[in-house]
């Protein structure tokens, strides 16, 4: 979904994303391979503070399925900040992110030379609803009635294929508990339309790679934790049908930017429209497009 998100947003990111950083890895790779592969590695505040939200309710699940005292929420808040000082103090070396943006972290503010204050201000004021929001969820009272029974893992690279295609869907948590699959997803910032798209996908990755939980009711949910609510996903009967239609019309569309699809070769960058819009200021590849 986040490939198809991109596209839409606008078809040039979206080269400089997938194509024109190929191989930008390599030391010998041209210089405009290099410095795109680079900015497609730069991230935000809210991206890193999303990521510490996945751990805290790793850490979560965990204490309950092993029938420990949860963790508290000044326990949860100290490492939440304690990990963003750490990503803010290291993006202050530009030389070590440059030769090797792959293992080095780096804000985009800071690497833009923008000011961050106000990514700053939006993430603190996140952190503690946030966390109490993780907590307040009823899924801890289930798991820990659970105990390791009914725990579901997810590859970090969870996906499924589909007509050839291979399709990346991992839900934040999923579990079984008394003959139910609940499915869930955590979000740290806005709403976005196709939310209940991506937990519908999710659910139908889970289910087509594993046969036993095919025949079990599910429980699908998208928490806005920065809110504190939460939106049910209703997973319709032909849920196949609307899967594949999701996935085929963005394999479509994503092959008409392809010269030879076998190949997966792009057409030429300038095929690729450049869409101005509000975004553009907190795109990665802005630097790319005004050398343009």
């Amino acid at each position: 979904m986040s490939r198809q998100r991109l596209l839409d947003q606008c078809p040039r990111a979206y080269f400089f994303r997938y194509y024109a950083g190929w191989n930008g890895w390599l030391v010998q790779a041209p210089r405009r391979s290099r410095i795109a592969y680079r900015l497609s590695k730069l991230t935000g505040l809210d991206a890193v503070f999303g990521q510490e939200m996945d751990r805290r309710a790793r850490e979560i699940e965990w204490a309950a399925r092993e029938g420990r005292p949860l963790p508290g929420p000044k326990e949860l808040e100290a490492r939440t900040r304690a990990t963003l000082n750490a990503v803010w103090v290291s993006s202050k070396d530009r030389s070590v992110f440059e030769e090797s943006p792959k293992s080095t972290i780096m804000l985009r503010s800071v690497y833009m030379s923008e000011d961050a204050e106000p990514d700053i201000s939006r993430v603190k004021n996140k952190i503690s609803p946030c966390i109490e929001a993780l907590l307040s969820l009823d899924h801890w009272d289930r798991l820990s009635m659970c105990w390791r029974e009914g725990s579901v893992t997810i590859p970090d690279f969870a996906h499924f294929f589909l007509n050839g295609v291979k399709v990346f869907a991992a839900a934040d948590l999923a579990y079984v508990h008394e003959g139910t699959l609940y499915v869930m997803d955590w979000k740290t910032g806005k709403e976005s339309e196709d939310d209940d798209t991506q937990v519908l996908i999710s659910t139908y990755s889970l289910r087509e790679n594993d046969e036993v939980f095919r025949g079990l009711p599910v429980q699908a949910t998208v928490h806005y934790l920065a809110r504190g609510q939460s939106l049910r996903v209703q997973i319709p009967d032909d849920e196949q049908a609307q899967v594949e239609a999701v996935v085929e019309e963005g394999v479509l569309r994503m092959r008409r930017y392809l010269r030879d699809p076998e190949g997966n070769i792009p057409l030429d960058e300038e095929d690729f429209p450049q869409r101005e819009t509000g975004l553009c200021r907190y795109c990665n590849f802005m630097l790319l497009c005004k050398a343009n």
